[in-house]
């Protein structure tokens, strides 16, 4: 895992950003900069060069968490890092302070239309994938002026890890995390939105609150599923009345 963004202020709250499944996060930088104003964070990049697990990918993060000479950290897992977030906190508990799932999920969303997904993926020339992703984008930024800027979508286009979205895909549409969610106690915060195509976040938050007694849920109305894209500053809102929260519980 290669980290980038990062602070030295051990006194203050650490967050480690786990992105999302092109592994980079560039559509998150409007949020990322503006947190890290304010905290002390840490944008993690999935390594490039091979097909790993989701649990090799939590191992991973916790090690490079290490090599910064930390113990534990708020884990913000951005829709696909949300598993990751997770897996973290269920494989490696004393590394946890507290999370942050946005858009995030405790189960893949359809298996069927997942693995669909990824063999449509796989089957599709690279200038089409480009092209389907820049139109979706292009309309995120149209609903959302000054959200998303053109050089945004051009770095996720050019630098997401794109050839290994098929494998996270399906990595996806076998990950269920729920029978272990009752024996987390990590304090959570849940960032959705109401209008998210790809997760039902209404029953996730509830899956969290029947679970997890540390849980806030929030789920924007009219927001879909580039929840720190479309609400930079609400999210932010919401992280710093948490962030103390979780920080009491974890002492």
């Amino acid at each position: 895992m290669s980290p980038a963004l990062v602070s030295n202020d051990m006194a203050s709250p650490f967050i480690v950003y786990v992105p999302g499944i092109t592994g980079t996060g560039s559509l998150s930088n409007q949020f990322l900069q503006k947190t890290q104003q304010t905290y002390n964070l840490t944008q993690l990049h999935f390594p490039g060069h091979s097909r790993l697990t989701l649990e090799e990918l939590a191992d991973g993060c916790v090690n490079a968490l290490a090599e910064q000479g930390r113990r534990k950290a708020i884990w913000l897992g951005d829709s696909f890092g949300s598993a990751i977030a997770l897996l973290i906190a269920s494989r490696h508990p004393s590394a946890v302070e507290g999370l942050v799932l946005a858009s995030g999920f405790t189960k893949g969303p359809s298996s069927s239309r997942l693995t669909l997904a990824a063999r449509i993926w796989d089957a599709s020339p690279e200038a089409w994938r480009n092209a389907f992703l820049r139109k979706r984008l292009l309309r995120l930024a149209r609903k959302h002026p000054g959200r998303l800027s053109k050089s945004s979508i051009e770095d996720y286009l050019i630098n997401g890890q794109m050839d290994f979205i098929s494998w996270r895909l399906r990595l996806l549409a076998s990950f269920d995390l729920r029978e272990t969610i009752p024996g987390l106690t990590v304090p959570t915060l849940y960032l959705g939105g109401e209008q998210d195509s790809m997760v039902d976040t209404q029953e996730e938050a509830q899956i969290l609150r029947q679970h997890l007694s540390g849980v806030r849920t929030f789920l924007f109305p009219g927001c879909g599923h580039a929840i720190l894209t479309e609400r930079p500053e609400e999210c932010l809102e919401l992280l710093a009345g948490f962030l103390p929260l979780a920080r009491r519980a974890a002492a």
